[in-house]
């Protein structure tokens, strides 16, 4: 009979109030098991090594995370806009079958002058010079346990974006083109690679991207999983969309498309598309007309087409798609009354997305920053929304479809005549029902709050001073946008030498009833 090998690692937290009525004086003990026979199951070890690293972590030992490594694509026709190799940085993790495959964004140009611009001011987004040859990972991508409850000890590939096309690219450099556009190749070559070093017998796989790199999500995904099963695996491959959820609105006030603030989003995407000769997935394509391709950059046109489950992380007042909006960071109340007509756009588009965690905020990208573990909606944090996503049974991106009904109404927009009509048409208990069918007695993971005002949700990071980027709390926030906060004191009845004194609640209703 074997015996079985058991390591104990005790660890005793002396406490400077000493209880004398717990046993053995003012310590206690907590005795971490690694079950050294569990060895053929490294998702078990992994997970009992795990909370060793939280008890260590918690006595003060910092040990050193392992970092992602660069490496070029073997195919080096696979290149950056210069012409510089693309590339990828990976963390192999010892047991696990969990792939983590990670796209940047950083917007994108879409012709000549803008990509000129481009290079003079983001030139890192558009070469591989000066890449380094390692990576440290924060948030979603770190290997802290305590950053990263879930995916911490996951194989991490992050993947540089050089391409400048919203990761949908195919042109290659010409003696009449300055720069390539080969974001949809570069991805796919990467994950050819990452097939022969242990991605074909993964058993879950997670493409996720933030802003131009969720968008890249959206438009990549099904193909992704399409080349994975090709290759035998039998993986559950899914998408993380964050921040990459865009509405292609009308600019607030109309200018000349001359740079990438002053072009609306879908004439900047038309022109683009040409230049990067962008591909988009043939189930879309279907939902429209050869000169309309580029409506499938957009989330809620393309996700009804998606087979592929996806999740969609997005802010619902979403400061990339406010600063192309209105041309610059909002520092008028006209702009912060249009930040509140966004936002019910944003959450209107929503509505039929089965996987969604939207928080009331304004901000831009999240799941790359240690704040990605604060964020809560309706008492879940992200993390935990994943998590429960991730294991959920696999089901329909768009919830309200039939099964058997093979001609879904293209999605049109949200506050468009036809969009009115849609919404008019659906249930009014529909979010009930599958509330019941696919959420009952199981963790949540469609969560779009409720507050209908920027910054109500208590949990929103704060917000930045758009002159000087330092951080600043809610009402000096307003007041920098030269609202009458002292008007608003009088009203409330409270004393107007202190504003301070009002409720970030109560300063929003009154700013809705305004609108």
């Amino acid at each position: 009979m074997k015996s079985l090998l058991v390591v104990v690692v005790t660890l005793i937290t002396l406490t400077s109030s000493m209880n004398p009525n717990r046993r053995g004086g003012g310590g206690h003990s907590n005795e971490y098991v690694l079950d050294l026979k569990k060895m053929d199951d490294p998702e078990n070890l992994m997970t009992q090594i795990k909370y060793l690293a939280t008890a260590l972590h918690g006595c003060g030992f910092e040990p050193e995370l392992p970092t992602m490594k660069l490496k070029y694509l073997q195919n080096t026709s696979l290149t950056c806009n210069d012409g510089t190799p693309a590339g990828y940085y990976v963390r192999k993790s010892f047991g696990s079958k969990r792939w983590l495959i990670f796209l940047e964004g950083g917007w994108y140009c879409y012709d000549d002058n803008s990509c000129r611009s481009r290079w003079q001011s983001m030139q890192s987004l558009m070469s591989s010079k000066g890449w380094s040859y390692s990576k440290t990972g924060s948030g979603l991508l770190s290997a802290d346990p305590e950053e990263n409850p879930h995916w911490w000890n996951a194989n991490t590939v992050y993947i540089p974006y050089c391409s400048s096309d919203v990761w949908s690219g195919t042109a290659q450099k010409t003696d009449q083109g300055q720069y390539s556009f080969m974001g949809a190749l570069i991805l796919e070559g990467v994950i050819k690679e990452l097939l022969s070093q242990g991605l074909s017998v993964a058993n879950k796989v997670l493409l996720a991207g933030s802003s131009a790199g969720g968008t890249g999500v959206l438009l990549n995904l099904d193909r992704v999983s399409d080349i994975v099963k090709a290759a035998g695996s039998t993986a559950q491959v899914r998408g993380l969309c964050d921040s990459g959820w865009f509405l292609d609105t009308l600019h607030n006030s109309k200018q000349q498309c001359t740079n990438t603030l002053s072009c609306a989003p879908s004439e900047a995407i038309r022109r683009g598309m040409k230049l990067w000769h962008g591909q988009v997935p043939s189930r879309c394509q279907a939902n429209y007309n050869a000169d309309e391709m580029w409506k499938c950059f957009f989330g809620y046109r393309i996700y009804p087409s998606l087979q592929t489950p996806v999740f969609i992380f997005q802010w619902l007042f979403d400061e990339a798609q406010l600063t192309v909006d209105i041309m610059g960071p909002p520092v008028q109340l006209e702009h912060w009354n249009y930040m509140q007509k966004l936002g019910r756009q944003l959450r209107s588009s929503l509505r039929n997305v089965s996987a969604v965690f939207a928080p009331s905020c304004y901000s831009h990208v999240v799941i790359t920053g240690r704040r990605w573990l604060d964020i809560n909606v309706k008492g879940n944090s992200l993390p935990r929304a994943l998590e429960c996503w991730m294991n959920s049974p696999e089901e329909y991106n768009h919830f309200q479809r039939d099964t058997d009904d093979e001609d879904d109404e293209p999605m049109v927009h949200p506050l468009s005549k036809e969009g009115r009509q849609q919404r008019n048409q659906l249930s009014a208990d529909a979010h009930d029902k599958h509330r019941y069918m696919v959420h009952h007695n199981r963790c949540h993971h469609r969560l779009v709050d409720n507050a209908p005002c920027p910054q109500c949700n208590p949990s929103c990071p704060k917000l930045t001073n758009p002159f000087t980027d330092e951080e600043m709390d809610f009402l000096p926030f307003l007041k920098l946008m030269g609202f009458d906060l002292t008007g608003l004191a009088r009203q409330l009845g409270l004393d107007i030498k202190n504003p301070a004194l009002l409720d970030p609640s109560v300063v929003m209703e009154i700013m809705s009833k305004r609108n």
